[in-house]
């Protein structure tokens, strides 16, 4: 099923961080304290970086996300800031557990969907180039590579490690 929100208590902010994002919050914990044995408080530190940031994410009224919900399991996500004439999407993560089963794809899919009910619509992406499995599922839901150096059209950056992904209906 898919979740669509404009706004998050904090409960399903935890939540949202635990189901999804963990494996996240546990590699940024392990690059930014590369000294550290035990990751435990750094983990909860990443973990709270990014509740705060849902929290401001949510403050812009232009600001959604999307989860798909399997029996009762928040299994993927994504978040999408609506722009001038496009959607940028940013963050499509999925459960370490649920990887390799369809689920991002579906997510996706679900979502052009719902936005293709509300008008036209064209999506804006940036994914690692090294990344092959997102690559691959952004192509199977009909992206196509449109920059060489995507940009992050939230800060203007452009960057020669992503590929500017477009999906146009």
């Amino acid at each position: 099923m898919l979740l669509e929100f404009d706004t998050m208590n904090e409960k399903e902010m935890y939540r949202m961080v635990h189901e999804i994002y963990g494996e996240a919050s546990y590699d940024n914990a392990k690059w930014r304290h590369p000294e550290l044995d035990d990751l435990t408080e750094a983990v909860k530190e990443e973990e709270q970086y990014f509740i705060n940031f849902l929290k401001n994410f949510f403050q812009k009224k232009e600001n959604k996300y999307y989860v798909l919900e399997m029996d009762g399991k928040w299994v993927t996500a994504l978040r999408m800031t609506s722009l001038n004439d496009f959607y940028y999407l940013e963050s499509l993560e999925t459960a370490k557990e649920y990887r390799k089963l369809g689920y991002a794809a579906m997510l996706i899919n679900e979502v052009i969907l719902l936005l293709k009910k509300r008008g036209s619509v064209v999506i804006r992406d940036n994914v690692k180039k090294t990344n092959l499995a997102s690559l691959a599922v952004h192509k199977k839901c009909g992206f196509i590579i449109d920059e060489e150096n995507g940009i992050n059209y939230l800060t203007g950056e452009q960057s020669d490690a992503v590929y500017g992904m477009l999906y146009m209906e």
